[in-house]
């Protein structure tokens, strides 16, 4: 039980901790870069992380020279990076131990 409960609560801060960069990046963008935000067609809501991701978006955040948005991107990956990183990692674990229970 005590397991469980460690478990959720570091998925729980890890996933936080992923979507505050991810809206600070997008809110940096919009803020520091209105040209490159009216580029991607000044999108609302549920539409902004598939406008982030499209190729087209990709090539106009790629051409961004702000350091401090630059510095919001490595920030915004590397969370997203470790969150999926402890979820593959805790799934691995419970098929093994499940496997081998």
């Amino acid at each position: 039980m005590l397991l469980s409960i460690v478990l959720v609560s570091i998925w729980a801060l890890l996933m936080f901790r992923s979507a505050a960069a991810e809206y600070k990046y997008y809110q940096s963008v919009k803020t520091l870069e209105p040209e490159i935000w009216e580029k991607l067609g000044s999108p609302k809501f549920l539409m902004i992380p598939l406008v982030f991701i499209s190729p087209k978006g990709s090539k106009l955040l790629q051409s961004i020279s702000n350091n401090a948005i630059c510095e919001l991107a490595r920030r915004h990956r590397q969370a997203g990076i470790q969150f999926l990183s402890y979820v593959m990692l805790v799934l691995v674990i419970s098929i093994v131990y499940f496997k081998i229970a």
